[in-house]
């Protein structure tokens, strides 16, 4: 399932007709006093192993780690690219895949930053290689929005960053990175009925918002309500809804490429 960890004859040797190539993309930033700066990376990788297992017929490559983090910068150990290198690094690996004939292609992201940035993708990694792969591209926990809202316990703004479901997520996948006793606890004010700083929130505006303006610790939401036990269902809950996905996206059509 690991990309990175298979030789080339057995890269070689899959099934391009059937195979699922995952690209899973994160951030290294700050996620509060208490959760460690990968965890969007950690987390999106994590999720498209385990999916990419049940699934079956799926490869996971290895991410890039870094992501678009502008917005966390006033906090140390926070690490952006800017959104136009995020994209040339993502088109470079996409473009090698395609070149080595696999024609589904999977982005699966883990940190809200990176949304704008895969919505660009999509569009113009599907338009380059039109008629050659099937490309597309997802944030795992807007997959399972509905999985999770029957799993929470925080109310509105209880989740949001390294909140109950990240802190829940990491303390069941790798406990040992959370320093829990150090968490603290923000329902953050986005200013407006019209923005919302919650995981699971949609908002049709779009703007810049510094998490320096939003929570003194940098974290969003009530890493309180979070356990290990929590963290598993969260993941079991993503993990099936991302492998579902995968499941119908074999089976998508491949346009052919018309004069």
């Amino acid at each position: 399932m690991r990309w990175e960890e298979m030789t080339s004859p057995e890269i070689g040797a899959l099934d391009r007709a059937a195979t699922v190539v995952i690209l899973p993309l994160g951030s290294v930033e700050q996620h509060g006093n208490h959760m460690p700066l990968g965890t969007d990376t950690l987390l999106a990788q994590a999720v498209s192993l385990a999916a990419a297992e049940t699934a079956g017929d799926t490869i996971v490559m290895p991410p890039p780690w870094y992501g678009f983090s502008a917005h966390h910068m006033r906090f140390p150990g926070s690490t952006t690219l800017r959104p136009e290198t995020l994209i040339a690094v993502v088109e470079d690996v996409i473009a090698s895949v395609v070149t080595h004939g696999f024609r589904r292609i999977l982005i699966v992201n883990g940190h809200g930053g990176n949304n704008g940035v895969i919505d660009v993708l999509a569009s113009t990694l599907g338009h380059t290689h039109y008629g050659a792969a099937r490309i597309a591209a997802l944030t795992y926990f807007a997959l399972a929005r509905e999985a999770i809202a029957k799993l929470r316990k925080s109310e509105t703004g209880g989740m949001g960053h390294a909140c109950e479901f990240e802190t829940s997520m990491v303390q069941h996948l790798r406990p040992e990175l959370v320093k829990i006793d150090l968490a603290e606890t923000t329902y953050p004010d986005p200013g407006s009925r019209y923005l919302t700083t919650d995981l699971l929130g949609a908002q049709a505006i779009r703007l810049y918002h510094d998490f320096g303006d939003l929570s003194p610790t940098g974290t969003l939401g009530d890493p309180a309500l979070a356990s290990p036990e929590a963290g598993k269902a969260f993941f079991d809950a993503v993990t099936s809804e991302l492998a579902t996905f995968i499941a119908n996206f074999r089976f998508w059509t491949i346009p052919e490429r018309r004069p």
